[in-house]
């Protein structure tokens, strides 16, 4: 079967979903991560949610965006009460319920943060990490050997906070020595909050740069409950097709 009547029968089988559905808005949440998705005088933003929106729209949906804590967007799509969540990176547990493009939405940069006075670094390979105190945020996916040395408890006491507001305003307090983020995320946060002053990225003890501790995908996935494969597999040809045309580029000059 050729490429075109192969998209042909998936658009026929998503046009006969929406035509037999009580309502054709889709519900997806997400968490609050400026300046990819946050929430301005009560509504949903950010270039993830806009990005997500306009790609939806294409595809023949209208869509509303939730921002809640990132262990009940999870908890949502697992079980139906939302259709899809944004950022969601991949790992094999979640793939148990929900569906993903193939296409990325996001690139995210995790780099851990200190207090800007503190002598804190980060051996190579994350060898030294045992003589400091961690905080991470519920639900998160790291990945790469910064996710390694979370699940084997590597740091001398990992503490988990509901999201990243908390572990800015927890490693100021020093319930912490260091916490992860998004690079992007948190100097927009903690400038918000009137710390962009007090933190800085953790570098590399051998290089004196700052650390990237993983880079990683993240993904609009969709609920096993309420859609379907083919929707997840639209949704990515349809991402490709706005970076191709200059949309992806034009959404993140509004924020970047």
């Amino acid at each position: 079967m050729g490429c075109e009547m192969k998209q042909l029968f998936i658009i026929i089988g998503i046009c006969l979903i929406v035509m037999g559905a009580e309502a054709t808005t889709l519900k997806l949440v997400t968490l609050e991560s400026p300046p990819a998705e946050f929430s301005l005088d009560g509504k949903s933003t950010g270039r993830n949610v806009d990005i997500s929106m306009e790609c939806l729209k294409r595809m023949g949906f209208q869509s509303n965006v939730l921002i809640v804590p990132w262990q009940r967007a999870i908890i949502m799509v697992k079980h139906g009460t939302a259709d899809g969540i944004i950022d969601a990176a991949y790992n094999t547990e979640r793939s148990g319920f929900l569906y993903y493009p193939d296409e990325e939405i996001y690139v995210e940069e995790w780099y851990a943060f200190k207090r800007k006075d503190d002598a804190v670094t980060f051996d190579k390979g994350l060898a030294n990490v045992g003589q400091y105190a961690l905080g991470i945020s519920r639900g998160f996916e790291y990945g790469g050997l910064i996710q390694e040395a979370i699940n084997n408890r590597r740091f001398k006491k990992i503490e988990e906070v509901a999201n990243n507001e908390m572990n800015i305003s927890k490693l100021i307090v020093q319930r912490f020595d260091v916490f992860v983020g998004v690079k992007l995320t948190i100097l927009n946060l903690s400038k918000k909050m009137g710390y962009s002053d007090q933190i800085e990225i953790v570098k590399m003890t051998e290089t004196k740069k700052p650390y990237l501790l993983s880079s990683s995908k993240t993904y609009v996935a969709f609920s096993k409950q309420t859609m379907t494969q083919d929707i997840a597999q639209l949704f990515s040809d349809t991402l490709k097709e706005m970076k191709a045309d200059g949309t992806v580029i034009r959404i993140e000059q509004k924020y970047y």
